[in-house]
């Protein structure tokens, strides 16, 4: 469980140090940009035998983020669980290995931002086009794959190595 619970404190100070030493905008996207907390939930699903304890996680993270970066109230917790409910379905027919833990990653994160592009939409909160959406997902595509292969084969060493697969 320390092993999750580092990784996931170092992605969500990911999100924070690329987002501040990254010069980009909304307009301009850095190829650089993912959502990284979100990227070792996907990653880390696997390695609770007990949903609870994984939810527990979950919830934090998505206040956690709320709080720092987004400064939304629960909207982040709310899109976690929705692709925390879309993770598990995909986990059913799917089996983990490297191509799929990158498909599940790439899924999770284009239902983030397009869940949030409808939210912000229907919320008239901030109004920008379909097509800026688009820029911002192919761009995230690629620290996504990279991000999550790095992430997949160094938890996946340290588990098979020193821990059982599962955490209770």
């Amino acid at each position: 469980m320390i092993i999750t619970i580092i990784y996931m404190i170092f992605s969500f100070l990911m999100d924070g140090l690329i987002s501040n030493y990254i010069n980009t905008n909304i307009l301009n996207p850095s190829y650089s940009l993912t959502i990284y907390s979100l990227i070792a939930l996907i990653i880390t699903y696997n390695y609770f035998e007990n949903d609870k304890k994984y939810l527990y996680l979950l919830i934090v993270m998505g206040i956690l983020f709320d709080i720092v970066y987004t400064n939304t109230l629960f909207l982040n917790v709310f899109l976690f669980l929705i692709i925390y409910l879309v993770t598990k379905k995909i986990n059913y027919y799917i089996p983990n290995n490297l191509l799929t833990i990158n498909i599940k990653s790439l899924i999770a994160v284009l239902l983030y931002h397009l869940i949030t592009f409808i939210l912000l939409v229907m919320a008239n909160y901030y109004q920008y086009p379909f097509k800026l959406l688009g820029i911002i997902i192919s761009r995230s595509i690629i620290m996504t794959i990279i991000y999550t292969s790095i992430s997949y084969l160094i938890l996946k060493k340290v588990f098979f190595k020193h821990y059982d697969k599962k955490i209770k």
